[in-house]
């Protein structure tokens, strides 16, 4: 059984809705809701330390009458997005044990909703349905399936390998709690990066570094949102994030890129490796952190 989170939505409707999911206004949300009230992007459902997260990102979240920066989800709770317009969880499912899957230089990535295997420039991992990739793997509720090109879907289980386009991907078994992101940074003596954001500066670490490369500005804040979203973040609900007061529309767009091009350049001046910020084709923008890696945050929530 998936991870996931059944919402009733403001018409009566149920949806279901993996780590990942955009709740908001936009037409490309997972859980899509036409109101004028809601922000194309209002809030990110993420997998923190084995419990479902609702992270608000541009849109106010209320629960019991206080306006929260998040909410940890559990059934029968009332989720308030704007007045009159709110959503109840009707259902939190948690199993104990998830199917993951890994490969060469790519890190052990939890499996939900859908993952996109793409092997250009080389093998990595995508959240959500990229039209290029040599590879699906996605759930029927019950199992997971590997699916290449126009091939029948074959069902993976744990401790299998398949081979996609060259590449072996390797299903492993793990427990919910070393699922999602951590919510301390962790104490693995050989990092193989550092990543530390507090408020508008941000330090990174290379491998074998001494000194840090610093970032600040909205440059720091693009990685803090990053962070703390623990999953790839559609460029629009990122720029709402630092630009909270724009209208997401192509001037936006450029914008973003801008920014992005800066960070990489500086990244990579200073020797950090070139995938820490990936931008990928479905249009989602990832922190790409490594096992080993450490990554925390200090200090109020950027935007």
């Amino acid at each position: 059984m998936p991870t996931s989170v059944v919402l009733r939505l403001p018409d009566d409707t149920l949806v279901t809705a993996s780590p990942g999911a955009i709740i908001g206004r936009a037409f490309s949300a997972e859980v899509s809701i036409q109101d004028g009230r809601v922000s194309e992007a209002h809030a990110l459902l993420s997998l923190r330390d084995g419990a479902l997260v609702l992270l608000a990102l541009r849109g106010r979240l209320r629960v019991d009458g206080a306006d929260v920066p998040r909410v940890t989800l559990r059934e029968g709770q009332t989720l308030e997005l704007a007045r009159s317009v709110s959503l109840r969880v009707e259902a939190v499912r948690l199993p104990s044990r998830v199917l993951a899957v890994e490969g060469e230089g790519v890190p052990t990535q939890v499996l939900s909703g859908v993952v996109s295997v793409c092997v250009a420039p080389k093998l990595h991992l995508v959240s959500g349905v990229v039209p290029d990739a040599a590879a699906l793997i996605f759930s029927d509720g019950l199992a997971w399936f590997l699916r290449e090109g126009s091939e029948a879907p074959r069902r993976v289980r744990a401790d299998e390998a398949h081979e996609v386009a060259g590449h072996a991907l390797r299903f492993v078994e793990r427990t919910l709690g070393q699922a999602g992101v951590p919510e301390t940074a962790p104490g693995a003596p050989a990092s193989v990066l550092k990543l530390s954001c507090h408020d508008d500066v941000a330090h990174v670490w290379p491998a074998a570094a001494t000194e840090p490369v610093m970032v600040s500005g909205q440059a720091a804040q693009l990685l803090r949102v990053l962070l703390d979203a623990g999953a790839p973040l559609r460029w629009e609900a990122l720029a709402t994030k630092l630009w909270p007061r724009d209208e997401v529309d192509e001037v936006v767009r450029h914008r973003l890129d801008v920014l992005l091009g800066k960070l990489r350049r500086r990244l990579e001046a200073g020797g950090v490796r070139r995938d820490l910020v990936t931008a990928h084709r479905n249009g989602s923008i990832e922190l790409v952190l490594y096992p080993g890696d450490q990554a925390h945050a200090r200090g109020a929530r950027a935007g």
